[in-house]
């Protein structure tokens, strides 16, 4: 017999679970948090403050536990830094955290860095011109790359180019009428190679994955469930951060003759 409020069993071990209900259940609890603080204040750095949280909390629930996920500057062996990300998501499991500011935000070296977002209430083209500038300060860092000595041997360095940085959008809603018209789609397409936008998400609209120059979407009310599977997707596939040359970071902390 089955209990009430119980789900049914599919056979004699295991319970039905609705995948597509709990990710609705959590773009629900998501989009709410965005919108309380927003309608009692407005502050804009409160709202902001408070929409990166509630981002950061989301995608740490969500992805592994490898990724270091939250505000960030990258910082690179020639004594660079780039502009602050509101959400970066970096290594975690090899690459050393430099430094941390007063307000939270970290210090990493860009080698670490998988993907850049840009917080924002809404997006629209002026937004996504902003977010692209950050993105490129990311990407105009200079990344070195090391040999990894493992059990069997000694892996070659890796190619940068290779482990492109992501960069992305997280906003509430949408500034276009039709997020998949011509205006929007040009807005986040024509860009070149530092200042590319990848992926991205507006709340109440759509999320975006953007591949080759090619743009596809989710369908309406998966939002949520389309862009978290898709960033670990192309997370996954850029496999690991690349391994620091630290003789290169070291060359530039040493006194001046």
């Amino acid at each position: 017999m089955i209990e009430p409020n119980e789900p049914p069993y599919d056979d004699d071990l295991t319970k039905s679970f609705d995948l597509r209900e709990a990710f609705l259940a959590k773009q629900e609890a998501l989009s709410m948090a965005l919108q309380v603080t927003a309608r009692f204040t407005q502050h804009g750095t409160t709202i902001g403050d408070a929409s990166e949280a509630n981002w950061t909390r989301m995608l740490r629930e969500f992805l592994p536990g490898r990724y270091g996920i939250g505000p960030a500057f990258a910082v690179d062996s020639r004594g660079r830094q780039s502009q602050q990300i509101d959400v970066a998501v970096y290594d975690r499991q090899y690459a050393p955290l430099w430094f941390s500011t007063p307000a939270g935000a970290l210090v990493v070296p860009v080698e670490s860095m998988y993907a850049a977002f840009e917080v924002k209430p809404e997006i629209n083209k002026p937004l996504a011109d902003y977010a692209a500038e950050k993105i490129a300060s990311v990407r105009a860092l200079h990344r070195t790359s090391a040999p990894i000595t493992h059990a069997g041997g000694v892996y070659p360095a890796q190619d940068p180019s290779e482990k492109p940085i992501l960069g992305g959008l997280l906003a509430v809603r949408s500034g276009w009428t039709d997020i998949t018209g011509q205006a929007a789609v040009q807005a986040l397409i024509a860009r070149n190679d530092d200042h590319r936008i990848d992926i991205g998400i507006a709340l109440d609209a759509l999320s975006f994955n953007i591949d080759e120059g090619q743009i596809t979407y989710s369908e309406s009310g998966t939002q949520l469930i389309y862009f978290a599977m898709r960033l670990f997707e192309r997370l996954r596939a850029l496999g690991t951060a690349l391994a620091i040359e630290m003789t290169e970071y070291e060359s530039n902390i040493q006194p001046p003759n």
